[in-house]
């Protein structure tokens, strides 16, 4: 995993979509979720994101799909999991900040629209909102196309049910 970042471009494309088909096995499986593959994601993460954009939003495209899907799990641990490790991928991906022209920001943001939109699990709402604020809060500065994807989680907390969320989107 670590030497990830050795693989070429379509490689690590390959590996990354194998990896999330192996995460999902496991994370479905019906004796004993296993969340290794799904954090083995997360360290790919961290080692490529330096590689060129072009690269990189091949293997977000995949790995986004992949949170999307776990996000949205009924299994509270296994969405708070990924959640928090969506958390902290942006975290570091909103330090490199963005250059003019591009939308890799909308991208590796958009999960968190989706887990909010799709996933009725009132803490994993609460979550996805607390992580958008300690985004806003912490990098703003760096925050370009990414915008657009914080104020619809927003939204969307505004017109929530549950009153808690609700006060977290003001």
């Amino acid at each position: 995993f670590t030497g990830s970042d050795r693989l070429d471009g379509s490689a690590i494309v390959y590996f990354t979509d194998a990896l999330c088909k192996i995460s999902c096995e496991e994370l479905n499986n019906p004796v004993a979720h296993r969340m290794f593959s799904l954090q083995k994601i997360v360290e790919i993460s961290y080692y490529n994101m330096g590689r060129i954009r072009i690269e990189w939003s091949k293997i977000w495209h995949v790995i986004g799909d992949h949170f999307n899907k776990v996000g949205c799990s009924p299994n509270e641990e296994i969405a708070a999991f990924a959640v928090d490790s969506l958390r902290q991928l942006s975290m570091k991906f909103l330090e490199k900040g963005e250059l003019p022209n591009f939308r890799f920001q909308k991208d590796f943001l958009r999960p968190f629209e989706t887990i909010m939109k799709n996933n009725q699990n009132n803490l994993i709402r609460d979550m996805v909102v607390r992580c958008i604020a300690q985004m806003v809060n912490s990098q703003a500065r760096n925050i370009r196309s990414g915008w657009n994807n914080i104020f619809s989680v927003f939204h969307m907390a505004a017109a929530d049910r549950d009153q808690a969320i609700v006060e977290l989107a003001f």
